[in-house]
């Protein structure tokens, strides 16, 4: 870094909430979530009204809902003043902010739908543009371009939740983190990952290339201890590394997979190559990085409550669903100041758990690990949905595969699944065991047993070492007029 950075390094540092988290605190995240919300409690008359104490020293499930419920409405009244687009959504829809006084009045706020971000993105700024310290484009899965404008108070945020969830790991200032994210992404989040690091006194490694070889010598040579990238990635460098290197060897202490649903498959076979464990990270480029991180139980990602409120929908009724059941999730940036975004349909399927966790965490509330998304999900045989992260439960079922992809045709009245998988093996012994496992997922056998759909079939083909498309479509639709 040079002198510039380096005092702006300084001045980011004294101004993280994580740098108060107390050293041997056995949960950082939340921790750092009970440290912002006394920081408020602290400032707003408001609040402590709300709250009905003189102190926040414990801080329960009851009084942190009371917290984010007084965030959105600060949260409404800063974006009826700066953000246009729900200036108008507010009058039109008749809703105030003193209206948001219970969990149920949420709904009260009409739903943030992600192609009027796509199309409106300036709207949705609460800031000029030329406050925005940075911009990033993304178009997740949905193919629609959106723009996401953070402030320094957002990016500064975003470093804090990092440096919180990267302590909620375990890492310490011995650990090096290796990045590894593919440059083929709509955003690199190298960048700020190795910034925040930066900030924190963290080391860090980065190898954006696909050569899995350059990967190695990179993890090497910087004695990285932890590894985040994209599971598939992960999973493929693994595949094709392992079979001359024992992995285990090289001291890496935890694997953190983000950017895509991490399969149980998956998880299991990385963990046996790697010798550790593999944690999921959940998170969205509207709200940054690390929005849900998993903990050493694996059962559940912790949420960064302080920042987001996350309700689970009936996608249909737009309701909210029981505690513990799937449906849509949706976000509600508590403290944005760049782009604002209230009551936002993320169109994930995931579902919500409530405190406590073995890990300790008393009050902050869990996510299901999200299943897919609404837009990736494909109905074959009478109706039966498919998604991605399904398949993978079946097809990852041998360190002999790298990665696959699947195409959905129909002959006559039935649908038709045909895998295309990498392997190195190419032996019949695994297309079969391969077409057993996909036969006994429940979508697939119930449309086998209805006689609509018809046995799955697998193409193993080499694995491909050079060409690497990240985020490609796993699943493609081939039939014509299909619903």
């Amino acid at each position: 870094m040079g002198l510039r950075e380096s005092m702006m390094a300084v001045i980011v540092r004294h101004k993280l909430l994580a740098n108060q988290i107390p050293k041997g605190c056995t949960t950082p995240l939340e921790e750092w979530i009970a440290i912002k919300t006394r920081k408020t409690f602290k400032k707003s008359d408001e609040l402590r009204k709300a709250i009905g104490k003189d102190n926040l020293d414990y801080v329960s499930r009851e009084d942190f809902e009371k917290y984010q419920l007084y965030r959105v409405r600060e949260q409404m009244r800063y974006a009826e003043e700066n953000a246009p687009y729900y200036r108008h959504k507010f009058k039109d829809a008749g809703v105030r902010p003193e209206d948001i006084q219970t969990y149920e009045d949420l709904t009260k706020i009409p739903l943030t739908e992600p192609i009027d971000l796509a199309e409106k993105s300036m709207l949705f700024y609460g800031v000029s543009a030329t406050k925005l310290l940075r911009e990033f484009t993304t178009s997740g899965t949905t193919g629609h371009m959106k723009s996401i404008g953070y402030t320094q108070n957002d990016l500064i945020s975003k470093i804090d939740i990092i440096a919180s969830a990267l302590r909620n790991l375990g890492m310490t200032k011995k650990d090096t983190l290796h990045v590894m994210f593919p440059m083929v992404m709509a955003w690199d989040p190298s960048l700020m990952l190795v910034g925040a690091c930066n900030i924190l006194g963290y080391k860090s490694s980065v190898c954006a290339e696909v050569d899995v070889e350059k990967q190695l010598s990179t993890i090497r040579e910087a004695g990285a201890t932890y590894i985040i990238g994209i599971p598939s990635f992960i999973y493929r460098v693994t595949t094709l590394l392992s079979k001359e290197t024992d992995l285990t060897k090289l001291g890496i202490k935890k694997i953190i997979s983000a950017s895509e649903p991490l399969s149980e498959s998956m998880r299991s076979l990385l963990q046996d190559a790697w010798g550790c464990k593999v944690v999921d990270v959940w998170g969205m480029t509207e709200f940054g990085l690390a929005c849900a991180v998993e903990c050493d139980e694996q059962n559940g990602l912790h949420t960064d409550e302080a920042n987001m409120l996350l309700e689970i929908i009936d996608p249909e009724t737009l309701e909210h669903v029981p505690m513990g059941q799937k449906g849509e999730l949706v976000i509600t940036a508590l403290n944005a100041e760049g782009t604002v975004l209230i009551r936002y349909r993320t169109h994930d399927i995931a579902a919500l758990i409530d405190p406590p966790c073995a890990c300790g965490c008393h009050f902050n509330r869990r996510l299901m690990k999200p299943s897919g998304r609404m837009d990736l999900q494909f109905k074959i045989g009478n109706g039966h949905k498919v998604y991605p992260v399904l398949f993978d439960e079946a097809v990852y079922i041998s360190p002999e595969v790298v990665d696959y992809h699947m195409d959905i045709t129909r002959e006559g009245y039935r649908d038709v699944l045909t895998f295309e998988v990498e392997a190195d093996s190419q032996k019949e012994e695994l297309a079969q065991s391969i077409v057993k496992a996909v036969s006994a997922l429940m979508p697939v056998e119930d449309g086998i047993a209805e006689d609509l759909v018809a046995e799955p079939r697998v193409k193993l083909v080499p694995p491909n070492h050079k060409d690497y498309a990240i985020k490609v479509k796993k699943i493609r639709d081939l039939r014509e007029n299909f619903d």
